[in-house]
């Protein structure tokens, strides 16, 4: 009897990436393939990036049944032109480096034989000048002739040094570069898998993750329209990506979710207090460092409190539990390793309300506010963005977490139609006391705001006076006028809100002293 061999045929598939879902730190990328196939056989997807990862290889393929699924490690025969295009350039400075390296040589082959010249020059001159041979002129010109040609080759050897420098720390970084990116882009794994299916034409899907192979993050637009009372708010998002494999035209999703991180609850552990002194009393002169330990950990603590642009709209909000996805309308072309590209996920008039702000005395200038509500249904993540009145440029910013019916307030910058001006009227210094002398310093200010807009606006105007630490220090306000809205003993401040006209001023008038302890020198007055 004749025993029958099963052997099973393999087919290389020619797969795409179709779809993919963008998370913070991470991507998962979705391939697929149509096959025609009878019968029993293995599929082989190759190429695929080497760093994704082997346990989240997933195969879906309605119809046929799949067998053991199997990803094996491979490589690619034929570099890529991204590949290509850094080994050229390694190559390019290699050849820089080795016609520098010639040039010295000859360099020195000529300044050891003028060297050699000069050794001889002198008994050699002697000579020929008794026999008559040569004219002292001759030796002369040729002497400094010898001399030039010396000190030229010197100079051009220091700059081929200092030259050779520079292209071999250019060829190292090449070199890291290239190397870097053949480990990453020719680094390649296959998947391979049974099958048995009817004859048929069949869709198959492979799916995988790739950890820190893209990203995204918000990026915002925000233009202050203070004459409609809206702000413009543009939502984008940047995408780069470097999973080792090109996108051309894919579906991509973003989710806010960030997989694997933080997905065990904590449980309760027991919370200590205890007293710094009693550690202190306890420890003795070797108890300090306790001290100093628990000061910085509670001055810790203290402290913890160019892209391409794609004109996407109508973007999608899927909100799926604990986080949100938006769905890009169309196909995103984007190639492994280039510049991140800008992807419009929303666009909407916000209504606000705009007003001004000045603390003179940090600095004499207005700056325009705007308190803006969140009238979408999207969630604006914190990001980055910059901020513009009309169509100017204002600066940069960084807006919060904003969730649907919330506010927040957003500077627009400095508004030079509002003139601030604060003035030092006059700083008089006198002496007091019999038995326990005192210094007194009295200081004057006038601050001035003025709205040269044509139109009434509103600004919120803080003065400040020292505040005192130390017993030995007293501060007085002697005179505040006009009356203040609101006093924050803590910081020293006064504030007033008043709503000018256009060519309207408004006029703080401030006195106070300072005393202390004659003869000490006060920090933080001036």
């Amino acid at each position: 009897m004749v025993p029958l061999l099963l052997v099973l045929v393999s087919l290389t598939v020619n797969s795409k990436v179709d779809s993919v879902v963008v998370y913070p730190n991470q991507v998962s990328v979705i391939r697929t393939a149509k096959v025609t196939v009878s019968g029993s056989g293995e599929l082989v997807f190759p190429g695929l990036p080497g760093a994704l990862q082997d346990n989240t290889v997933r195969i879906k393929a309605p119809g046929m049944k799949i067998g053991e699924v199997q990803v094996k490690r491979g490589y690619i025969d034929e570099p890529t032109p991204a590949v290509k295009k850094l080994k050229k350039k390694v190559e390019k400075l290699e050849d820089n480096s080795r016609e520098l390296k010639d040039e010295k040589a000859v360099l020195k082959a000529k300044g050891d034989f003028l060297k050699s010249i000069k050794l001889g020059a002198p008994e050699l001159i002697s000579k020929e000048l008794q026999q008559g041979k040569v004219s002292p002129q001759s030796w002369r010109s040729a002497l400094s002739f010898m001399a030039d040609e010396l000190a030229k080759a010197m100079a051009r050897m220091l700059k081929l040094e200092r030259e050779e420098k520079e292209i071999e720390e250019q060829l190292n970084a090449a070199r890291r570069e290239y190397n870097d990116a053949r480990a990453a882009i020719e680094n390649r794994k296959e998947v391979r898998f049974d099958y048995d299916a009817l004859a048929g034409t069949y869709r198959v899907r492979l799916s995988y993750v790739i950890s820190s192979g893209a990203s995204w993050s918000p990026y915002y637009e925000l233009r202050a329209q203070p004459a409609d009372g809206e702000v413009a708010l543009t939502y984008f998002a940047k995408l780069s990506q470097r999973t080792g494999e090109d996108w051309n035209r894919v579906k991509v999703v973003l989710s806010t979710s960030v997989p694997m991180l933080g997905i065990t609850a904590p449980t309760p552990q027991p919370w200590y207090l205890s007293i710094i002194e009693a550690f202190t009393r306890a420890r003795g002169k070797a108890g300090g460092w306790l001290v100093a330990g628990a000061m910085a950990e509670e001055k810790a603590a203290e402290s913890g409190r160019g892209l391409d642009l794609d004109q996407t709209q109508h973007v999608q909000a899927v909100e799926t539990g604990i986080s949100l996805q938006y769905v890009i309308p169309g196909r995103v072309t984007l190639a492994s390793g280039e510049s991140p590209k800008k992807l419009r996920l929303h666009e909407s008039d916000l209504p606000a309300e705009f007003s001004y702000y000045t603390l003179p005395r940090a600095k004499a200038q207005a700056f325009l506010q705007g308190r803006l509500v969140n009238s979408t249904e999207f969630v604006f993540l914190a990001g980055e963005g910059n901020t513009y009145v009309g169509d100017e440029y204002t600066g940069s910013t960084w807006l919060p977490a904003v969730a649907p019916e919330e506010s927040t307030e957003v500077s627009f910058g400095v508004d030079e139609r509002v003139k601030v001006t604060r003035e030092l009227v006059k700083s008089f210094k006198s002496k007091s006391g019999l038995f326990k002398k005192t210094e007194k310093i009295q200081f004057v200010y006038k601050t001035t705001v003025e709205n040269y807009h044509p139109k009434p606006i509103e600004i919120e105007v803080v003065e400040q006076v020292p505040v005192s630490k130390q017993k030995e220090i007293k501060v007085k306000v002697t005179r505040i006028e006009p009356r203040f809205l609101e006093q924050d003993k803590d910081k020293g401040t006064y504030t007033w809100k008043p709503e000018l006209a256009p060519k309207e001023e408004f006029e703080i008038n401030l006195e106070f002293t300072v005393e202390y302890p004659a003869g000490r020198r006060i920090q933080g007055l001036y």
